[in-house]
């Protein structure tokens, strides 16, 4: 079974307070290794996409041939270099972002498409059967009762929700088997909210926010509320959960551990839709009858501004570096949410669908990479290089984590594609002279590298998570930091020798994690 890789425009970098250092705005002198912040131009209408690196003018890459006319963007396959969409006829598709070429996936439109991996898409075909399509085959999973909806979690598993009367069934299967392994029963849903860590699904209910263990669909308390809720969406680290209700200027804060509201934001009128962004940092609230947006700072809990723009499925949207991307009239436009500031504009920008993905794919390929590999023609060493790791998974289940998603089977080995986690700035990573404009650096002291595996606000919570986790049978460390003027608890492990070693201690405890060159 294959693991899921990055989600479209929703990588978690960092707990739900303060924010991430920036990929773009990263510490002078630093080099980084992490993945490249592209934003991709599609033509709603279809025609050529294009692709920019975030922060500057020119056009990274054109696709070879022409998209067709696109309804909606489902997530994005960081292991194949592929942006799975749904076109204008219900029909889902992928982008080959290294071939530029858009691919269909199946011929006859579908419903209820849904992916949480930009691989494996499922919808419900014609004959009412659940389908998971893939590049390397497809699946199909009939029943009597066909699902209403389909929720695809990052784990590989599938839930699938019916209502019966005045409850929502829930059933769950891991494919390409199909045994359903649990099952629930929950009051009637308005709407459902899935954690980005895939850990729980949220019910909004007449009675309250009820909520499921993904693991096995245990129920966990629910939540009461002050109104019918008509959004909500959790912050990546699923610690917190910002719910929205009709006719209301304002939005509560349910902490998940106390499983209550522990706050409320006043936003000056009422809500009509959430947005999270990917890192942690702002919450987007679309302010019911205008074209307008508050920004929400989720460290501070509060508006930090109004931006004028319209609300779609795709935008706006917050990148990396904290600046957000919105229509205004005909064109999109690159925002400073703090000083309110456009930064950039992007022409007609109105008539496209566009996508924040984070992504190696574009950069230019060491030449080294191609060179056949020599061996002593005396070697008689038969030692085996077989890879011992140890696959046990630890599983640091219900904690408030902000972890980048598990790495799938198929990808060489690198950092995960997420914005840095808070911590010491990123001193220059070992890079080939020929993919610089720079010049050769001067020699220095070896490098050591960190594993980190979450970062959070509560010293407790992380004491407990990192309670969980054993390397080689090994604690690891529990270090203080600060972001903008917030503590900032980061679990850890390290110094190792290099990357490579970094690496293969943070597969071993199955857990989603980040490597970076700097001595804890």
């Amino acid at each position: 079974m294959r693991r899921p890789t990055t989600l479209l425009l929703s990588v978690v970098a960092l707990a739900c307070g303060g924010g991430s250092s920036s990929p773009l705005q990263h510490h002078a002198g630093a080099a980084w290794t992490g993945p490249d912040a592209v934003l991709v131009r599609l033509p709603l209408a279809g025609g050529i996409a294009r692709a920019y690196r975030w922060g500057q003018d020119a056009v990274l890459w054109n696709s070879s041939q022409t998209v067709p006319a696109l309804a909606r963007l489902l997530a994005f396959d960081e292991a194949q270099g592929a942006l799975a969409f749904v076109d204008t006829r219900g029909a889902p598709g992928r982008l080959e972002m290294r071939l530029g070429v858009a691919v269909p996936v199946v011929y006859p439109p579908m419903t209820s498409l849904a992916s949480a991996d930009g691989w494996a898409v499922y919808g419900v075909n014609a004959k009412r059967a659940v389908q998971r399509l893939t590049p390397s085959g497809n699946w199909t999973y009939g029943s009597a009762l066909t699902p209403k909806q389909l929720l695809p979690q990052p784990d590989g598993s599938l839930v699938l929700l019916n209502d019966i009367g005045e409850r929502s069934m829930l059933r769950r299967l891991h494919p390409p088997e199909a045994r359903i392994t649990d099952t629930a029963s929950v009051p009637k849903a308005a709407f459902t909210v899935s954690t980005p860590l895939g850990d729980r699904i949220y019910f909004a209910t007449d009675s309250g926010l009820a909520g499921v263990r993904v693991r096995d669909l245990t129920r966990t308390k629910t939540v009461p509320l002050p109104g019918p809720p008509i959004d909500a969406v959790p912050t990546p680290s699923g610690d917190r959960i910002y719910v929205a209700y009709a006719g209301k200027p304002s939005i509560s804060v349910i902490d998940r551990y106390e499983e209550k509201v522990v706050r409320t934001i006043g936003i000056g009128a009422p809500a009509a839709s959430l947005r999270m962004d990917p890192d942690g940092r702002y919450l987007l609230v679309q302010r019911d009858g205008q074209d307008s947006v508050a920004v929400i700072s989720i460290a501070n809990s509060r508006v930090v501004r109004v931006l004028g723009t319209i609300w779609r499925g795709d935008v706006p949207l917050v990148a990396p570096d904290g600046a957000i991307l919105t229509l205004d009239g005909d064109d999109a436009l690159d925002v400073d949410p703090t000083s309110g500031e456009v930064r950039r504009r992007y022409s007609g920008g109105h008539a496209d669908l566009w996508a924040l993905i984070r992504w190696n794919g574009f950069r230019p390929r060491a030449k080294g990479l191609d060179q056949l590999v020599s061996f002593d023609t005396d070697s008689t060493d038969s030692t085996d290089l077989t890879d011992s790791t140890d696959s046990t998974a630890v599983t640091a289940a219900d904690s408030a984590i902000a972890l980048a998603p598990p790495r799938p089977a198929v990808v060489t080995p690198i950092a995960p594609p997420v914005a840095p986690p808070v911590g010491p700035p990123v001193a220059p990573a070992a890079m080939p002279p020929a993919l610089r404009d720079e010049p050769t650096p001067v020699a220095r002291s070896p490098a050591e590298w960190t594993l980190s595996f979450a970062a959070l606000l509560d010293e407790q919570r992380a004491k407990q998570l990192a309670a969980t986790i054993r390397i080689d049978g090994k604690a690891v460390k529990v270090t203080r930091g600060t972001r903008e003027g917030s503590a900032i608890w980061r679990v850890i492990s390290g110094p190792f020798a290099t990357r490579a070693d970094a690496e293969r201690a943070g597969r071993r405890t199955g857990l989603p994690f980040w490597v970076y060159e700097e001595i804890p």
